[in-house]
């Protein structure tokens, strides 16, 4: 594909610290024939990169394509992406290899994320010291903690040698027991089976002494509640080499939502309290929480559109998920939104001459439609809503979109 040269007319950046005074950016080297763009009371925004997203093709096509996920990706502002297939997981060097070619012709960054037993079953160790010699960025548990601890020694024993990091999903299926949302008052309400929080604190506890124990780092994905946080923020105390995100969605909703019966408010971490939300931000802030996962896992409408308990968990959120949190940042962080930049995983905030670019307008008003999102499905709470802040274009992988 050739290179596009774009000039952006009187945007401001963000550099040196503040946000810069209106100025002309060029992208590209081609002055002359660049295409002009007018970013009249838009910011310049360095690009992101996604925690969290499982595009599950070839496994699920029929739900989703790479292609759509990559174009999900492009109308989001994401250069990159730390992906980890559940549906097909990387469990040897050819599927990896495969992987990895499909990603090149993406023109965007990938982080690929292998699993650390076969077929995601948890009942055979993959071979993770080749995996690591052929490119995986880590391993992961394939979004289900395994049940067997003994399991997760030999794990976290053998894992040790390949120097990555291992990612979990802490939440223990025992104490789930088909549980569908956050076991308290909303659930007594409504009268559905809740999930207690000690479904995802005892795990937690288990990840951290292993890592502790085996001197491994962990990241622990989709943290829901306070007590997690606390349990993390004692580990990193202690030296452990932990980090952990939480959820977009989790970060906009609380268990309160699920009063409207809605399907699209079901996830794999169950929407917590209230108080656990706003630790969820503390933690942000604070510096527990490293960043914000989108995950981004598409869902078909026919799976979503049915009785809460019976919906299959999940939602889309990589094309709306900076206009869906700029706002709310601002009031979190006493008017400084560019915080949220580095939590979506942007590399750095001096954008003087940047290789990757979003042009985005806070102040514009929008409605999240169909239209929204690539793909086929749109399964997203969001959906219908108006968000404040809009992305007018992206520049990505030398292309303006």
């Amino acid at each position: 594909m050739t290179e596009q040269s774009i000039l952006i007319k009187n945007v401001r950046p963000f550099a040196q610290g503040s946000w810069q005074n209106e100025q002309n950016m060029l992208l590209g080297n081609d002055s002359k024939n660049a295409k002009e763009i007018d970013g009249s009371k838009c910011l310049a925004l360095p690009a992101l990169f996604a925690i969290g997203a499982d595009f599950q093709e070839p496994a699920r096509d029929d739900v989703y394509s790479f292609a759509d996920g990559i174009e999900a990706m492009r109308r989001g502002g994401f250069y990159g992406c730390l992906y980890e297939s559940n549906a097909n997981p990387i469990d040897d060097l050819p599927q990896l290899t495969s992987f990895k070619q499909i990603c090149e012709k993406s023109k965007l960054d990938f982080a690929l994320l292998a699993s650390f037993s076969k077929a995601n079953e948890h009942n055979n160790i993959s071979e993770m010291l080749e995996l690591t010699n052929g490119g995986a960025h880590g391993f992961g548990d394939g979004g289900i903690l395994p049940e067997n601890m003994r399991f997760l020694r030999m794990v976290f024993e053998y894992g040790k040698a390949t120097g990555k990091t291992f990612y979990f999903h802490p939440l223990e299926l025992s104490l789930k027991n088909f549980g569908v949302v956050h076991e308290g008052l909303y659930s007594d309400t409504i009268g559905f089976k809740g999930i207690p929080e000690q479904a995802e604190t005892i795990p937690v506890y288990r990840i951290l002494e292993f890592a502790r124990w085996f001197d491994v780092p962990v990241h622990l994905r989709e943290i829901s509640c306070q007590k997690s946080l606390e349990l993390v923020a004692q580990a990193k105390t202690n030296g452990l080499n932990v980090t952990c995100d939480v959820g977009i969605y989790h970060l906009l909703f609380d268990d309160s939502a699920l009063l409207n019966l809605s399907s699209e408010f079901r996830f794999n971490s169950p929407l917590r309290s209230a108080k656990d939300k706003e630790a969820l931000w503390n933690g942000l802030l604070n510096g527990t929480v490293q960043y914000i996962s989108c995950n981004h896992f598409p869902v078909l409408k026919q799976e979503k559109q049915t009785n809460f308990e019976d919906a299959c968990p999940g939602a889309v959120s990589l094309e709306i998920a900076l206009s869906a949190l700029w706002q709310i940042t601002a009031e979190k962080t006493s008017g400084h939104p560019e915080r949220l930049l580095n939590w979506l995983g942007a590399k750095k905030l001096g954008l003087e001459k940047p290789e990757n670019l979003i042009l985005f307008n806070p102040d514009l008003e929008w409605e999240v439609s169909e239209n929204t999102f690539a793909g086929s499905v749109c399964n997203s709470p969001l959906l219908g809503k108006k968000l404040k802040g809009k992305i007018i274009g992206t520049y990505l992988g030398k292309e303006w979109r």
